[in-house]
């Protein structure tokens, strides 16, 4: 017997890794974790060459010391079927494992420990931080949709972390939409930056938990390290310039508009009825006191619906288009109740603040029509 515990020892440290593990890869043995069991933990590693998950989990268990591999997403398929709370054990029957529960059977495909590509950490740290866990899946929530994904400008596909003044930055980006936050550290740290890409930035806001365990942040020449809570993440960093993200925010749009977040993201989701489908140009119209939102299809159907805003300028009415999906983007990705929308005129980007906190910035540049 190589291991008898409950099924969500195994399941849920799987779960976590599981964004890594694909069925089709170039190397076999990437489809399967590599499970170790020292004692009373439980380690489940998952890598895809790039971007390594590592999870730790100490919990009542018994069998012997053992270092093995399964095919992931398998195991995971196996493991959700069995019944919560129950106990499941491992047998190991030459390259093959016994998965049991109670009168069910799987018996499941192993490959050698020894041939896994575990990724190590090379060189020594440039410079490491600490922050509360749930401050950063915060500050990631609400930036993460605006990186690019599959662009040919590979430094897009990822989200800037920027160490500079004793603050942490983070800007993503995908050359149409910006966000922007930062946090003062605790600490002296040096200045500097790297790229991470997105599914490392995906996969670190679903191992992030809303506790203040502090995460750790060890930056080296090319990689970056991340541990809270028994979980690291080892991941490789896109070689690359970032724009200058300081150009793209706009310093003189002059024209304030409070809106309330939600009845704008309601408004915008009843327009989109008509014209989501093809033409995903939402037109916004801002007169005093008021803004209005229109879409239109191919089918020379159209809709309107009008909210009421904080917006003081009788005679500085604004038209506008954007790409419908940016905004529901920014909208949906916030928390706040109340956004501050800053326009210059009907063609150029407009800024998104939240009132009384000045370290988050969106930017959504319009549709030329």
């Amino acid at each position: 017997m190589l291991l008898t515990t409950t099924r969500d020892t195994l399941l849920k440290p799987l779960t976590l890794v599981s964004g890594f593990v694909e069925k089709k890869q170039t190397m076999p043995i990437l489809s399967n974790v590599y499970v170790r069991k020292s004692g009373d933990e439980l380690t489940i590693i998952a890598n895809d060459l790039e971007i390594q998950a590592c999870i730790n989990t100490k919990a009542e268990m018994a069998g012997d010391d053992f270092i093995i591999t399964l095919p992931g997403k398998k195991l995971q398929e196996i493991l959700k079927a069995i019944p919560e709370n129950s106990k499941i054990t491992l047998e190991q029957q030459d390259s093959r494992i016994l998965v049991k529960s109670g009168k069910l059977k799987y018996t499941i495909q192993s490959l050698p420990a020894e041939h896994y590509p575990l990724l190590k950490l090379t060189d020594t740290p440039i410079c490491q931080l600490h922050i509360e866990q749930n401050k950063i899946k915060h500050m990631l929530g609400q930036i993460q949709y605006a990186m690019a994904d599959k662009d040919s400008r590979v430094f897009l596909n990822g989200m800037l972390f920027e160490v500079k003044n004793n603050q942490l930055r983070m800007v993503a980006t995908d050359a149409h939409r910006l966000g922007f936050i930062n946090t003062n550290l605790n600490e002296a740290i040096n200045n500097h930056s790297v790229i991470v890409p997105r599914k490392t930035i995906l996969e670190l806001y679903r191992m992030l938990e809303d506790n203040t365990d502090n995460l750790l942040i060890r930056i080296y020449p090319n990689q970056v390290y991340f541990e809270v809570g028994g979980k690291q993440l080892i991941t490789k960093i896109i070689d690359g310039k970032y724009p200058d993200y300081e150009r793209v925010v706009p310093s003189d749009n002059d024209k304030l508009c409070l809106v309330n977040r939600v009845e704008l993201l309601n408004a915008v989701d009843r327009v989109a009825i008509i014209g989501a489908d093809k033409i995903k140009t939402l037109t916004v119209e801002l007169s005093h006191n008021l803004l209005t939102l229109t879409c239109r299809n191919d089918e020379q159907e159209d809709s309107r619906d009008e909210i009421d805003v904080a917006y003081n300028y009788e005679n500085s009415a604004i038209k506008i288009c954007f790409n419908l999906n940016y905004i529901r983007d920014l909208l949906n990705n916030s928390s706040t109740e109340t956004l501050q929308l800053a326009f210059y005129d009907g063609q150029r980007s407009v800024l998104a603040t939240i009132p009384g906190e000045p370290d988050f910035k969106a930017v959504v540049m319009p549709l030329r029509t």
